[in-house]
């Protein structure tokens, strides 16, 4: 019955490191993220990881490692809170998912070493449009 369990477990975390990874995110990418009058106020630098993200939401959440970080407006983006991400019919979403019903959110498509859409705040019942966020490959 162990072996089993086991072997379901196995299956289980390969079918989701394989949805999750479908596309490349191997290496370094640059996150830019700006305000509703589009000026940038935080940039990262960040690495996908396939390390399982604990997460209030519903989905498979992979964690977000930042390995640098600049703000001019520390409220504005949690750049210190750990973030994680998934990818579903090519859109990617990078969140602040274990603060429940206090989620930041980066949504966009995502188009193989690019991507770009909004960033909102989402909480039961409502969602509110901060700004917008910009990812790209690390060169």
């Amino acid at each position: 019955m162990t072996a089993m369990r086991r072997m379901a477990a196995l299956a289980f975390a390969m079918a989701v490191s394989t949805s999750a990874w479908s596309a490349d995110l191997a290496g370094q990418w640059n996150l830019k993220i700006a305000d509703q009058s589009h000026r940038v106020i935080t940039t990262l630098v960040i690495e996908f990881t396939n390390e399982t993200a604990r997460s209030c939401i519903a989905g498979n959440w992979l964690r977000v490692n930042v390995v640098s970080a600049s703000t001019k407006d520390a409220r504005f983006y949690p750049v210190s809170d750990p973030l994680s991400f998934h990818i579903e019919d090519g859109q990617l979403t990078i969140g602040r998912n274990e603060v429940c019903d206090g989620y930041l959110m980066l949504h966009g498509p995502l188009n193989g070493e690019s991507a770009r859409g909004d960033y909102y705040g989402l909480s039961i019942g409502s969602r509110s449009p901060r700004g917008f966020f910009t990812l790209s490959r690390k060169k």
